[in-house]
């Protein structure tokens, strides 16, 4: 039998747009080598995207005002509805096929959260998950989102993991279509200086253990752009 591999990219502070188009193409050769996933590890600049839920009227600011302060917006299509990526935001998108990997869409999701959780701990935390609203939470307050496509059993999209970001971005929104929705990061809640590397690095430790892969490779980051 064939190893299953997991190669993780780090091509650090990249655009939401190229992001995606990452993924189109890993999500291609996943579809054809389906023993192969694939964990990108990005930071994004200032972005708002809409998930394929959202509703308008949860940015509470005009598109051209957005522009004015150097902020994108983007439609995707993932689930969920409107949330906000920036610096110190360890944003992960797995790309895997779910039956070749033994997972359903609901373990797969809870698996994040769960992932998520455990990363917090890491930096002395206590997050927990959401329950029926998905994520990860630290009494009350929202430190982790979950959002991800399926398209012939292979996901795109995934978490976004508040390491050390500025937070005041969020309230450029109404987060996950929740007003007045606190958000909190890692450093906020730990009162500890963190890094994204630190973040970034605990986020793939813990995928590790969500996926169980015969083999861990560290992806070339030139390979991102091809």
């Amino acid at each position: 039998m064939r190893e299953r591999v997991l190669r993780i990219h780090r091509p650090g502070r990249i655009g939401y747009g190229e992001a995606c188009e990452v993924q189109r193409r890993l999500a291609a050769r996943v579809i054809t080598e389906r023993l192969e996933a694939h964990l990108l590890l990005v930071e994004h600049p200032p972005v708002i995207t809409l998930g394929r839920n959202a509703k308008s009227a949860n940015i509470l600011l005009p598109a051209e005002e957005l522009r004015r302060r150097g902020i994108a917006l983007e439609k995707t299509d993932r689930g969920g509805d409107v949330t906000w990526h920036g610096p110190g935001q360890v944003v992960g998108y797995p790309i895997l096929h779910l039956p070749t990997w033994m997972l359903t869409l609901t373990d797969y999701v809870r698996g994040l959260e769960r992932a998520m959780v455990r990363a917090c701990a890491e930096f002395g935390v206590a997050a927990a998950t959401g329950g029926d609203v998905i994520g990860a939470w630290v009494d009350g307050r929202k430190i982790g989102s979950v959002g991800i496509h399926v398209s012939r059993g292979v996901t795109t999209h995934g978490f976004a993991l508040n390491g050390c970001p500025d937070l005041s971005g969020f309230r450029l929104i109404n987060p996950c279509g929740m007003p007045g929705c606190p958000m909190t990061s890692i450093e906020a809640e730990s009162k500890k200086k963190v890094t994204w590397g630190e973040v970034a690095a605990a986020m793939a430790r813990e995928l590790e253990i969500l996926l169980s892969p015969d083999l861990v490779l560290d992806a070339d980051a030139i390979e991102n752009r091809r």
